[in-house]
């Protein structure tokens, strides 16, 4: 019986050729790969700047610090999402206060985020979730009414567009992730990019220990630096990631579109804008409410397909945040509720064949029968 894993690196020898040079240059950390691969990640998203880091959590983090947020700030965050996006919050000493997802995008919506904001607002952090896009009009329209910023949170949508704009180059700042998994991966990374200077001249000091020289120290910094082993591998994959990205399209659509056609009795195919380019880091199936969803993974994994299912609870549920605040596991998030673990991604990575693609669409379609 075939595997057909839910994901998958895509990389060859000319990855392996370009860290082997650097390996061999004895120049690892912060040189000219990185300087080119943030000037051509910035030409990618269309902004005028970026800062490499070491990964996407370290990407959020440092957004958050050139923003200076801080204690007594607030955050408004989605609650269905990687706890990266809470945890850089917390690492700022400042509070998430969490605004409920869009029921047709998962993404936050910005309904609930206008209703969440307080004189302590400081940010909002929109997640581009599954490889769709937040409802960036709205939500910046909001934002600059209240003299909010907006930092959004792409680790999941590298090349997804909003109104043909890349999201990474909508808000304020966005965050990006390199990690195995992505569209594009350098292993281990991140990046931060924006049209503002002085906020990505002040990350790439805080992402090396806050020092301008290596005698004085003008932030708090960490050690986030993105390795020149990284970066090259990253030049050579950003080469690749509109063929990666048109891959995952066509295999994502050909599976929902077919699967349209079928008996929907336990799913349900998620909706898709047409003014949104969705590159699918998920490929999105809606477990119906009476249906097990660890059923079906379990179902599909027997028959040699591996998924993804993640963010069973919500956020705000997370035991670690009854140490923040007691009250969180008890706000009510209904869309957040409704959907956590009852969305599965089926495989739909670049290297999939048109006859792994059948396979998963006659799985699906016959899992019960």
């Amino acid at each position: 019986m075939q595997f057909i894993k839910v994901s998958l690196p895509v990389v060859g020898e000319e990855e392996v050729s370009a860290v082997r040079d650097v390996i061999l240059s004895g120049k690892y950390i912060s040189g000219e790969k990185v300087m080119q691969f943030e000037q051509k990640f910035s030409e990618y998203i269309n902004v005028k700047f970026s800062a490499a880091v070491n990964s996407g959590t370290a990407a959020l983090h440092v957004a958050l610090a050139c923003l200076d947020v801080g204690q007594g700030d607030e955050v408004i965050v989605p609650p269905m999402t990687f706890m990266s996006t809470i945890t850089a919050v917390l690492h700022q000493n400042a509070t998430p206060i969490f605004a409920d997802i869009d029921k047709d995008s998962f993404c936050i919506c910005p309904d609930d985020f206008e209703r969440k904001i307080t004189e302590k607002t400081k940010a909002v952090i929109p997640v581009h979730l599954y490889g769709n896009s937040a409802q960036m009009d709205k939500i910046m329209e909001i934002a600059n009414k209240h003299g909010i910023y907006v930092v959004e949170d792409c680790a999941q949508a590298h090349g997804t567009e909003y109104k043909e704009k890349k999201v990474g180059s909508i808000g304020h700042i966005g965050t990006f992730s390199f990690f195995a998994t992505k569209h594009i991966t350098t292993g281990e990374g991140g990046i931060i990019t924006s049209n503002n200077e002085e906020w990505i001249d002040k990350a790439k000091i805080i992402r090396s220990h806050g020092m301008i020289n290596r005698d004085e120290h003008v932030y708090l910094g960490y050690n986030y630096r993105m390795t020149e082993i990284a970066a090259a591998m990253g030049l050579v994959q950003l080469k690749k990631i509109d063929d990666f990205n048109h891959k995952r399209i066509n295999n994502s659509l050909c599976i929902l579109n077919s699967l349209k056609e079928s008996d929907q009795s336990w799913f349900i195919i998620p909706k898709l804008n047409q003014y949104i380019k969705h590159t699918f880091f998920w490929c999105p199936l809606i477990i119906k409410n009476n249906i097990d969803t660890t059923l079906v993974v379990k179902k599909l994994l027997q028959k040699g397909i591996e998924t993804r299912q993640r963010y069973q609870k919500p956020l705000n549920t997370q035991k670690i945040l009854e140490k923040v605040n007691p009250d969180y596991k008890h706000i009510m998030l209904s869309n957040a509720e409704f959907f956590a673990g009852k969305i599965i991604g089926l495989p739909n990575h670049p290297k999939l064949t048109d006859d792994n693609i059948e396979y998963i669409i006659e799985s699906v379609k016959n899992l019960f029968n």
